[in-house]
């Protein structure tokens, strides 16, 4: 039985940190005073009736916009018709799956669970059952969830430049599986060369974001993602791209469709299904037939929730809107307005600062050139960056609260949001200026 809690509390924030670690149930969700209590479009109200436009999108998933009737009708149909049986594939199952296939270049099967580290973590189950190695690559910066085998090498907090790659990303990780990831920096190719000489042979899998979201806009150099692709096929490596960022956002066959480099597997999530909880690990034959249920020579992939009647009705529907309507080219389009926007606040107030960004994400670094991988984004001020997000929350505009990380617009957005939000992003580079 809990601990009764005495007195009334004051605020919102005040009643969930006496009942949650922190007042939240993630640790991202910690950092603003805001609750927020309505969502719509590309809008989100907080519990003073403040309105904010909302670059954040919950970390990715809102790409249509927030509570968009088309996704919400057809999740409130998929409730009434045939709700959670756990037997079988459901049809939309294989409609979703049909059309990841045909999307995705890597995709010649797919299997659906719940969330990116749940991806993530089958992934690397499956690279090991199919090559009878342990060892994992990852990048330095990269977060690929917080499964025990790849939550490494991406703190923010208590890290400096000078920290060493591979420092476990919070406490309480089995320092066994922790020793068997290899971190090398970003776009460096003399250390990924080094990583497969001295461990090639070893690894089970490479993980890599074809183009990095996790700590900001970095993308990769010219060749880095044809020479990771040449030394895991040299090597007998099976090559995982991260897309639960770009996957369908990106493009609709994801970064990998961009930049025609293709994985062995390929993790994806959030923009699949408009803020339902839906991700999946697809992959080649050859790398899915590893996929099986309590078997000791294959991966097994389980979950009373994977592939819910709600997400997967959620994600059916998004995609299809996607398709048909060019929702990817309208994010390029209004992505490109905001970033020229924020250039030329930049240039106008002499702000110390560099934007960068694909398609609908952009960051905006205090640094007097664009990082290239993550040691160099962690260099950005924190100072002027805090004093920038305060102006921009004050002005109505939502942004993250972490300057080494990106932001996002849903479909929802207008270009008269962004016209309006020029506005505001000018007078909070300018408050950055001493």
């Amino acid at each position: 039985m809990g601990t009764a809690v005495s007195s009334t509390p004051t605020s919102t924030w005040e009643r969930a940190r006496r009942v949650m670690p922190g007042g939240a149930s993630s640790g991202h969700r910690v950092g603003w005073d805001q609750v927020f209590v309505r969502s719509s479009g590309a809008r989100l109200w907080d519990e003073d009736g403040r309105e904010y436009l909302d670059f954040l999108c919950a970390w990715g998933p809102i790409v249509l916009g927030h509570a968009d009737r088309r996704v919400n009708e057809a999740v409130l149909a998929a409730t009434s018709t045939c709700d959670l049986t756990g037997v079988g594939p459901q049809l939309g199952e294989v409609q979703l799956a049909e059309m990841v296939c045909d999307l995705v270049p890597s995709a010649q099967k797919v299997a659906f669970c719940t969330s990116g580290t749940d991806a993530a973590m089958h992934a690397a189950h499956v690279a090991r059952a199919l090559t009878g190695r342990r060892k994992l690559l990852k990048f330095h910066g990269s977060y690929h969830g917080w499964s025990d085998h790849l939550a490494v090498g991406c703190a923010r907090n208590g890290v400096t430049v000078d920290s060493p790659l591979d420092s476990p990303n919070g406490g309480g990780l089995h320092p066994g599986l922790l020793a068997d990831v290899v971190v090398v920096e970003w776009n460096d190719v003399a250390g990924l060369e080094r990583a497969f000489t001295d461990h090639g042979d070893e690894l089970a899998a490479a993980f890599a974001e074809g183009y990095v979201h996790s700590f900001g806009c970095v993308p990769p150099a010219p060749g880095f993602l044809e020479l990771l692709r040449a030394l895991c096929d040299r090597h007998g490596t099976v090559f995982v791209m991260d897309e639960v960022k770009t996957g369908f956002r990106a493009a609709l066959g994801g970064y990998q469709s961009i930049c025609g480099v293709t994985p062995d597997l390929t993790i994806f999530g959030k923009s699949i299904a408009n803020g339902y909880s839906l991700a999946g690990m697809a992959g080649t034959d050859e790398a899915m037939r590893y996929v099986g249920a309590y078997d000791t020579e294959r991966a097994t992939v389980d979950g009373t929730y994977n592939a819910s009647p709600y997400a997967i009705a959620a994600a059916n529907t998004t995609l299809e809107i996607m398709r048909t309507e060019g929702v990817v080219d309208r994010l390029y389009a209004l992505g490109d307005r905001l970033r020229s926007a924020i250039r030329a606040a930049v240039d106008d107030t002499g702000a110390r600062a560099v934007v960068t960004g694909l398609g609908s994400q952009w960051a905006v670094y205090f640094l007097d050139e664009e990082p290239r991988n993550f040691r160099q984004a962690l260099r950005t001020d924190t100072g002027r960056y805090s004093a920038y997000q305060r102006t921009l929350l004050a002005g109505g505009v939502l942004e993250t609260v972490a300057p080494t990380s990106d932001r996002r617009l849903c479909a929802a957005t207008t270009e008269e949001d962004i016209d309006r939000a020029a506005e505001v992003y000018h007078a909070a580079l300018a408050a950055t200026v001493s």
